[in-house]
C-alpha cells in the first residue's frame, strides 16, 4: 500500500487559540500536512520570498481580519508576487467572521479555491482542500 502522501502548508493565523487548536486536530485526527504558522500576512510575504522551490507551500490558508494586513490585502499581493511562478499552490481563506462582505470580497479573488469558517476542522480540509490537492500533478520530491 502507498505511503500517505504529507503535503506542505502555510497558515497565517494571528489568534494563538486558533493556532493552538489547529495543531491540536491536525496532531489528533492525523491530516498529513507539515503545517507552519506565521502569525501576520507581511511575515507571511517575507518568508515565502526567502523559500527554495522545492520548500513553497502546496496549501495556504490565510485569515482574514488580521491586524497590519488582512487575508484580502495578503492575496492580492500575493497574486500578483507569486502565483504565477507558483500555480499549484491552493490558496484557501478562512475567518471567524459571519460578514457576508468578507466573503464576498474573498470570493471575487480568482486564485482562492475555497472559504471555510474557523476553526480548521477535519471536514474542512476533506471537502476544500483534499479534494482540490487530487487535482494537482505530484510535485517531484528532491
Amino acid at each position: 500500500m502507498p505511503e500517505k502522501r504529507s503535503y506542505k502548508v502555510l497558515f497565517i493565523e494571528d489568534s494563538p487559540a486558533d493556532v493552538y487548536l489547529t495543531k491540536a486536530m491536525i496532531g489528533l485526527d492525523e491530516i498529513p500536512v507539515e503545517a507552519h504558522f506565521i502569525k501576520d500576512a507581511p511575515d507571511a510575504l517575507k518568508y515565502l520570498s526567502e523559500l527554495p522551490e522545492e520548500e513553497f507551500p502546496e496549501i495556504i490558508i490565510t485569515d482574514v481580519n488580521m491586524p497590519m494586513m488582512n487575508g484580502y490585502e495578503f492575496v492580492k499581493i500575493y497574486s500578483e508576487r507569486f502565483y504565477h511562478l507558483h500555480k499549484g499552490t491552493l490558496v484557501f481563506v478562512s475567518s471567524s467572521s459571519i460578514r457576508k462582505t468578507d466573503k464576498a470580497l474573498i470570493e471575487k479573488l480568482k486564485i482562492v479555491k475555497g472559504y471555510f469558517e474557523k476553526p480548521f476542522s477535519m471536514e474542512a480540509f476533506q471537502k476544500y482542500i483534499q479534494n482540490a490537492l487530487e487535482t494537482l500533478p505530484v510535485r517531484a520530491v528532491a
